[in-house]
């Protein structure tokens, strides 16, 4: 694991911050690899590191489940590869709840999959659902997480794809969410770990959303 505890470190934007993790990620020396970014806001993040590495990139688009009643109040997330996970805190409202979870997570692994389809579509890049990542090592990238729903939705989707390696990079993620995905993974690179986590949003000088245009230029390489 790699990381620095920095609490004064802000980044400019996220390219800025993709830029920073390139730089820690480039002493690994890693081969064969893939880069795969969580959008929106890891795509700008995670190209920097992929043309850092020469390696190819690939995104995974995964939704949070909002909490019945509660769609803000995330309980779960699903990924565009078809998995879905359920955070162990809210066993009881699943159990309780059973045929909404089931009925919302298809509904959304729908819509991540079409989402995925379009930001693909005349790129280079395969739209395939079926082990993209087999042997290979992967690093998955976000612009940071509280929760880590999304991260370890997609972490599920590609252990099952059975990489040679997985690791993630991430600017900034809480205490909580670092234990617990670092513990389902080979390797957690982490440029800060708040002792207080208020929101990924306040890690940035300029953390405007980014559009799906953006997204599709920076899979191009036009940025």
């Amino acid at each position: 694991m790699i990381t620095s505890l920095n609490e004064n470190l802000i980044f400019y934007d996220r390219q800025d911050a993709g830029i920073k993790l390139a730089n820690k990620i480039a002493d690994l020396q890693l081969k064969d690899v893939v880069v795969v970014a969580l959008p929106r806001g890891g795509v700008p993040v995670a190209k920097p590191i992929a043309d850092k590495l020469k390696a190819q990139i690939d995104i995974m688009v995964a939704k949070k489940i909002g909490a019945p009643g509660n769609p803000e109040f995330a309980i779960g997330a699903v990924t565009s590869h078809g998995d879905y996970i359920i955070s162990s805190y809210f066993e009881e409202e699943v159990n309780d709840n059973l045929d909404y979870i089931q009925e919302k997570a298809q509904e959304l692994i729908s819509e991540c999959k079409l989402r995925e389809k379009q930001y693909k579509e005349n790129l280079n890049i395969s739209i395939s659902f079926n082990h993209p990542f087999s042997s290979k090592t992967i690093l998955l990238v976000d612009d940071g997480t509280a929760t880590g729903m999304t991260a370890l939705a997609a972490i599920k989707s590609i252990k099952r794809q059975k990489p040679k390696k997985l690791i993630m990079a991430i600017p900034v993620i809480s205490k909580e969410a670092y234990e617990e995905i670092s513990s389902q993974i080979d390797q957690l690179i982490a440029l800060k770990i708040p002792d207080s986590f208020i929101a990924v949003g306040a890690h940035y000088t300029n953390f405007t959303p980014v559009t799906d245009e953006e997204i599709k230029n920076l899979l191009c390489g036009d940025l």
